[in-house]
């Protein structure tokens, strides 16, 4: 039986003494929805046009017949949530969701966007983000407290195991004995903007440990999608690690995704894409160029941390980016089985990656021999490159030869600059 549902809207001309309802009496503030907890077709409407200063606090589980649903209502911009650029504000938090829709909002200028926490809440299913605007998020980097020069930030220690400032998050609370259940599936994030943070969209899991400390496994995320995003800017200084953050995750699709400059001068070192703990990851027409020099690790495409295994790269392109434009490297910290295996590197286009000449026998696929006996697997087939001076295609002081190689052409920069190889990137609008 499928119940109706409530409607709750939400608009700076309301009143919180409103029933809240109707668009005629609406709430003012998101106050009253701390007291709701939502059910099947619930809806909340935030009214276009509308900026507000506070955190959206949202509870409760749809069904598939019958999701929650917040989203936009009237005429005008998106509806905004902006706060004072703490790193302790959040934006929007919703807490065990589960078949649930977020469409149409803008989130700004806090510790962290977009919060999906899970507390010990295990089988979810459908979470679903279109078109949202994220940015200027800054200051975390890592829940146990690493962030940036500022005296504030570097003394805080995030509550809601929140590792990094993302504009999409999903993290919750862990233990050992359910860390083979899976917390989350069928989860999307599309047509969203996201830039000026330090970091874009995050699997993040803590750093893909449990709350006792133990490390977390490939499941906890199932059947993700990630399609025509545009993230760029994210390069806020000392904490910007990642534009996407990859890890604890079976089954991931990314695809018609543009990420210019992807990540700034975090530490321990940067990645547009960080892949690790991962399964069965298709990356399709994706575009990564212009990952900057600022003097940290890395500074590369994709980051092949530790222990991923069957991973495709189809029609991908990799341009000017300080780094490799993929590195693999081998965590044993992160994972016992940390040398990457079976990787489909096909029909991607490699132009002018490592600039920096990063690490011994620079190259523009790199396999470093960190920590030990990195012998990453797989294919590299019909991709066609231009290397910088002193750079070479595949290379690196790791072990290349479990790669097998074939039909990869080198072209000249006359043929590089004649044809049509210089890209037409997504407006970077702001709206």
């Amino acid at each position: 039986m499928a119940f109706s549902g409530n409607c709750y809207y939400i608009d700076l001309k309301g009143d919180d003494a409103n029933i809240g309802t109707s668009p005629d009496a609406p709430f003012r503030s998101f106050a009253p929805l701390k007291n709701i907890k939502l059910g099947p077709n619930d809806k909340v409407f935030l009214k276009r046009g509308c900026t507000w200063n506070e955190e959206l606090f949202l509870e409760g589980q749809g069904t598939p017949d019958g999701f929650i649903e917040v989203t936009a209502y009237g005429e005008g911009d998106r509806p905004k949530i902006q706060r004072s650029g703490h790193i302790s504000e959040r934006c929007i938090r919703i807490n065990n969701a589960s078949y649930f829709k977020m469409s149409s909002i803008e989130v700004c200028n806090a510790g962290a966007g977009i919060v999906l926490f899970y507390d010990h809440s295990y089988h979810n299913k459908s979470v679903y983000l279109d078109d949202i605007v994220a940015h200027d998020f800054f200051g975390i980097y890592r829940a146990s407290g690493e962030s940036s020069s500022i005296e504030e930030w570097k003394s805080y220690r995030s509550p809601d195991r929140v590792g990094f400032s993302l504009g999409i998050c999903v993290t919750g609370n862990d233990s050992t004995p359910y860390n083979d259940e899976c917390v989350l599936s069928d989860f999307r994030v599309t047509n969203t903007t996201i830039y000026k943070t330090g970091g874009g969209i995050g699997l993040d899991w803590c750093d893909h440990r449990c709350c006792d400390g133990s490390m977390a496994n490939h499941n906890k995320f199932q059947d993700v999608l990630f399609e025509n995003l545009h993230l760029y800017d994210n390069d806020v200084p000392d904490v910007s690690l990642t534009s996407m953050f990859l890890q604890c995750v079976t089954n991931a699709i990314v695809k018609n995704v543009v990420i210019d400059k992807g990540a700034g001068g975090a530490p321990w070192g940067t990645a547009a894409i960080h892949l690790q703990l991962a399964k069965n990851v298709h990356l399709e027409n994706v575009t990564i160029l212009n990952m900057p020099h600022t003097g940290v690790s890395d500074q590369c495409g994709i980051d092949f941390e530790a222990d991923v295994d069957n991973c495709s790269i189809i029609n991908c392109t990799f341009m000017n980016n300080a780094g490799a434009a993929i590195e693999f490297l081998a965590n044993f910290d992160c994972s016992p089985d940390a040398v990457s295996r079976n990787i489909l590197i096909k029909g991607c286009k490699f132009f002018n990656n490592n600039y920096m000449k990063m690490y011994t026998n620079p190259s523009q696929i790199l396999v470093q021999n960190w920590q030990k006996d990195n012998r990453p697997t797989g294919w590299i087939v019909d991709c066609e490159y231009l290397n910088p001076e002193e750079v070479v295609f595949l290379g690196g002081d790791g072990f290349t030869d479990g790669f097998v190689t074939h039909n990869n052409t080198e072209i000249t920069r006359d043929i590089y600059e004649e044809n049509a190889y210089h890209l037409q990137l997504p407006s970077r609008s702001r709206a």
